[in-house]
């Protein structure tokens, strides 16, 4: 049974960067409100994270790209590719706006970050923004990238990635509630659920930006 929010809302987006547990939140939230579930890594390629699962090195021109450009270089990489691909973004919240024969969306990704600053206002779309501590980042990327026991080359990539999401969660968290956008600390929750409780309980007010 779909959890009773604004019905105008047809699409969720959420935004932070990466580690923070956006993919979590909004696998959650879709369940829960029985809508589709959509990352923006799924519109455009970009090198990764530093780091693989298995075995399996990483791929010569994602550790050239982390081995190379420094931290504040990395940034503006990335800054760039979220703006170039903030023409997808904008096309599927305004599809699924308006063609309400399609399902309804939860959208997650840190791209989100150029369309909520654009000066869109959509009564249709509601939008939160998830930060959190340097040490829950530092924390989280090291346990998911095997840091501890990496080769000290990975270790120098993971480490310029961490440095890069830190300055990015600092950006960009400012940026978007400058615009209007709700901007919650995940450290403030002790459990998934209480999080997605509190955004439910944000959908029922139908929030503008």
């Amino acid at each position: 049974m779909s959890t009773r929010i604004a019905p105008n809302l047809r699409v969720l987006l959420i935004g932070g960067s990466s580690n923070v547990g956006k993919s979590v939140v909004a696998k959650a939230l879709a369940e829960q409100l029985s809508w589709r579930c959509v990352s923006t890594d799924s519109l455009a390629r970009y090198p990764g994270r530093p780091w693989r699962q298995s075995n399996r090195k990483v791929p010569a021109h994602v550790a050239e790209h982390y081995l190379i450009l420094k931290a504040n270089e990395l940034l503006e990489s990335i800054i760039l590719h979220h703006r170039k691909m903030s023409p997808l973004v904008a096309e599927l919240v305004r599809t699924t706006v308006n063609d309400t024969g399609l399902e309804k969306l939860v959208l997650e990704g840190s791209a989100l970050w150029p369309f909520l600053t654009s000066g869109h206002h959509l009564k249709e779309v509601a939008a939160v923004w998830l930060t959190a501590s340097p040490d829950t980042l530092r924390s989280r990327i090291y346990e998911k990238s095997g840091f501890l026991t990496a080769s000290e080359q990975n270790r120098a990539m993971i480490s310029r990635f961490l440095e890069r999401t830190l300055l990015f969660d600092r950006k960009t968290a400012q940026l978007v509630s400058e615009h209007g956008c709700r901007v919650i600390d995940v450290d403030a929750y002790k459990t998934t659920e209480e999080l997605t409780g509190n955004i439910v309980e944000y959908l029922k007010a139908s929030p503008k930006r």
